[in-house]
């Protein structure tokens, strides 16, 4: 295909044709310079002379994609604190686009926003395959940091005790 398009401008040089008589003619519904779309296209030639008598020439035009799809605001890394009370936080991100020259795109992602991700670094990728088997990538890493401290709970108040009787120290429970 022609960059940023789905089809191909293809030149050839056409055929010549020559009778033993005059008035002879050729057609096509094809041109050099034409535009041709994705796949196989039969471009065929018909000399027909006065009396009637015909003569085909044929050859087929093959257009390819291979052109990758286009990303288009690829989110940056993503740093987070973990969701209050738990180990892990929820994290949102505006999508990347992914553009093809080419109508029939197929977009996945291993993450969505809104996703729960674990304490430490998730890469996120979104892939974007085109019709023809052309793909692009993006990825980027979401991080979540435990930012919240421990808690301590039950802790016994200061002791004071005597010790214990002939000794230096004291038992203590």
């Amino acid at each position: 295909t022609d960059p940023g398009t789905c089809n191909a401008l293809v030149n050839w040089t056409a055929p010549t044709i020559s009778d033993n008589c005059p008035g002879v003619a050729m057609t096509s519904r094809h041109s050099p310079g034409m535009s041709f779309p994705i796949g196989t296209t039969a471009v065929t030639y018909t000399a027909t002379d006065a009396t009637g008598t015909i003569a085909t020439c044929s050859f087929d035009v093959l257009i390819t994609d291979v052109e990758n799809p286009v990303v288009i605001a690829c989110p940056g890394n993503i740093i987070v604190n973990n969701d209050p009370g738990s180990c892990d936080a929820v994290v949102t991100w505006i999508p990347p686009s992914i553009t093809d020259n080419c109508v029939t795109l197929t977009v996945t992602s291993s993450h969505n926003p809104g996703d729960v991700f674990p304490i430490g670094t998730t890469t996120v990728t979104y892939t974007g395959t085109d019709g023809a088997g052309n793909i692009s990538t993006c990825t980027f890493d979401v991080t979540v940091n435990d930012t919240e401290n421990p808690v301590i709970t039950g802790c016994p108040v200061d002791i004071t005790q005597a010790n214990d009787a002939g000794n230096c120290d004291a038992i203590v429970t």
